[in-house]
Formats: structure tokens, C-alpha cells, sequence
């Protein structure tokens, strides 16, 4: 909650106070995310993943550093997650993970880790498990019909690899080689799997200081506060504090013309930060 103060120095200025937000890992785990899948890059679908990924790394601390988005190309793939796991602590990868001959994630993991594929049986068995109860009839079967071989292919994963199942209603695991962890690509089951296996990964990156986000809005165009916020973000920038600023123009906010956004790992300086913005930005709510 915002104290008496503050709110009553928002209120004499052309900012105002829009949301406070903290997250809880260490900023030194920096992650990567590629996106797999020609679908995403000829505008056939629209990633949602990206959007949802990005929350919950900044809510737990993690620095999102650089999102890819690559074909359904096995050398693509694995020279982005080469290079992608050689620049940061944490790489996750969504889609490519199905029965189809493009699903060659799993495949393009393996070759990029340097390790084997092999069908893991806990994986089929759950598989069939869950699938009888869901009265799907074609079971995965490495010698079965074809069918059931495409099926298998969800299960043929890199070897060794950690597995998880974070949600005990899916089958879907998560599979992890390395800094590398993939996800499937169907929205709803990579925010389930991400949203449950965000614990485990928090094992791996150890706790730390937490972010905190300051937003303001104003009035005043960016070509007027543009001074202003380039001569804060360079004071700041010792402490790691960063500014954005972002235009809005949306008929719902037609008292902002644009929000800014303070980050940083300090709470005591992004509030300091904040207060100089109130203070050095004329009143425009009049």
C-alpha cells in the first residue's frame, strides 16, 4: 500500500502512482527463452508464452534477457540453444514436442547437449495411464503401429535429462538437460507446467533480492520528460535502477499520454528514483 505521503505528492504533480510490484530470486540468474515453431513466424499463431513466461520471471527475480523465436529446423534450433545456454543460467524452450514429423525439439536438445535420445518409460506409462482414464484410444507403443509410434515420440526424450511432472493431471513432462528445459507449446499446458515447476527452478537458482517496479504516468509528451529520464537513468545506473518509458494512447487512459516504468533491485533507491521524478516534472493535471 502507498502511504498518505506519497499519495498526496502524486497528487501535486503530473505523475501518479500506478502499481508497485516485488519478485523474489537473485538477479544474477539471467534466462533465455526460444520460442520453437514455424506456426509463430508465419503468423499463423499468435505467442502468447512469451507474455506469460516474462511475468513469471520478473514475480520470482528472474532477469529475462533475450527471447528467439526459430524454425521448425533441427540446426536452427540447436544453434540457438548453444548459444542461447552459453550467455545464461536458465534457457526455456516452448514447442516441438508432439507426435508429428516437425516436432523435433526434443531431438534438436539432444544433439545440441551433446547426449542421446532414448524412450523413457515412466513417461510412456503415465502416458498410458492418463490416456486410458481419458478413453483415448491409440497408446503409445515404440513397436506398435504407426499410430502408436507417433504417439511414442512424445516419450523418446534426451538421455540422461532430469524429468519432472509438475502437474499430476498431465502426463506432459518437463524435461531438463543442462541450463536447457522444455515446455510444450500449447498455451494452457505451458502455463500449468511453467506455473508448477516454478519451485524446482527455484531450487536451482537459489533465492536472492527481489526486484521492485515503480509505474508512473504523466501528461507531458516523451520528447518533454525525454531530459529528464536521461538524466536520472544515468545517475541511477550504478545501482542497476533502469527506466523505460512507453507511450499510451488508449481511449481508457485519456488522462496519460505516457507510463513510466522504474526497475530495479533496491527499494530504497527506485523510491528515490520515483520521488525525483515527482518532484522535477511540472504539474500538467490541472
Amino acid at each position: 500500500m502507498h502511504s498518505w505521503r506519497a499519495l498526496q505528492t502524486a497528487r501535486n504533480s503530473s505523475f501518479r502512482i500506478l502499481t508497485r510490484a516485488h519478485s523474489h530470486i537473485a538477479t544474477s540468474t539471467t534466462a533465455a527463452f526460444c520460442v520453437i515453431g514455424d506456426e509463430i513466424l508465419n503468423g499463423k499463431v499468435h505467442d502468447q508464452n512469451t507474455f506469460v513466461l516474462a511475468n513469471r520471471c520478473f514475480e520470482l527475480g528472474i532477469d529475462l534477457r533475450k527471447i528467439e523465436v526459430v524454425p521448425d529446423t533441427p540446426q536452427a534450433i540447436v544453434d540457438s540453444l548453444r548459444q542461447l545456454s552459453s550467455n545464461h543460467s536458465i534457457v526455456i524452450t516452448s514447442g516441438g514436442i508432439g507426435p508429428t514429423h516437425d516436432d523435433i525439439t526434443y531431438d534438436a536438445v539432444a544433439q545440441a547437449a551433446g547426449v542421446k535420445l532414448q524412450y523413457h518409460e515412466p513417461t510412456l506409462q503415465r502416458m498410458r495411464r492418463i490416456m486410458v482414464k481419458r478413453d483415448i484410444k491409440t497408446l503409445p507403443n515404440p513397436q506398435g503401429t504407426d499410430e502408436e509410434k507417433a504417439c511414442a515420440r512424445m516419450a523418446l526424450l534426451p538421455c540422461p535429462a532430469q524429468i519432472f511432472y509438475p502437474c499430476d493431471q498431465l502426463w506432459v513432462p518437463v524435461v531438463n538437460v543442462g541450463k536447457i528445459h522444455v515446455f510444450p507449446g500449447i498455451p494452457k499446458l505451458f502455463d500449468m507446467l511453467l506455473t508448477s515447476y516454478m519451485p524446482q527452478l527455484m531450487q536451482q537458482t537459489g533465492q536472492g533480492k527481489a526486484f521492485v517496479r515503480e509505474l508512473i504516468t504523466t501528461q507531458l509528451r516523451e520528447s518533454t520528460i525525454a531530459p529528464i529520464l536521461d538524466r536520472l537513468q544515468k545517475k541511477y545506473a550504478q545501482h542497476q535502477v533502469k527506466l523505460g518509458s512507453y507511450p499510451d494512447w488508449t481511449p481508457e487512459n485519456k488522462h496519460t499520454r505516457v507510463v513510466v516504468s522504474i526497475v530495479g533491485q533496491n527499494k530504497a533507491l527506485v523510491e528515490a528514483c520515483r520521488s525525483e521524478l515527482l518532484e522535477q516534472i511540472p504539474d500538467s493535471f490541472m
